[in-house]
């Protein structure tokens, strides 16, 4: 088991800022995923600092000229430190277990 702290950037999107953050939060686990060795068995956010949050407006029109309506998008970027507790498959010992198969079950498990 190994247990550490890292600091992940992420950035979400979305019609609304809870959804812009849902999506910045739903990607820390894979961020984390790729820059940990081993299995991430848990991922615990410590602290979150907003690094850029961008609100886009636009008038959009039917046609080009018939009933305005005002849309918003917003945008992002999260820089989250979190404890990752790691198990690293190597240490462990497995046994090998060799099964020997009939002709009829290995043409079974071939389907």
């Amino acid at each position: 088991m190994n247990e550490e702290r890292r600091t992940v950037r992420v950035s979400g999107g979305g019609p609304t800022r809870e959804r812009a953050f849902a999506a910045a939060l739903h990607q820390v686990s894979a961020a984390v995923g790729k820059a940990v060795d081993g299995v991430c068995y848990r991922v615990e956010p410590l602290a979150v600092e907003v690094v850029s949050a961008v609100e886009h407006r636009w008038t959009e029109r039917f046609l080009g000229l018939l009933f305005p309506r005002e849309r918003r998008r917003y945008e992002l970027t999260l820089r989250i430190e979190v404890r990752v507790a790691a198990l690293d498959p190597d240490a462990i010992a497995f046994t090998v277990r060799e099964e020997r198969l009939t002709l009829l079950q290995h043409a079974l498990r071939m389907r």
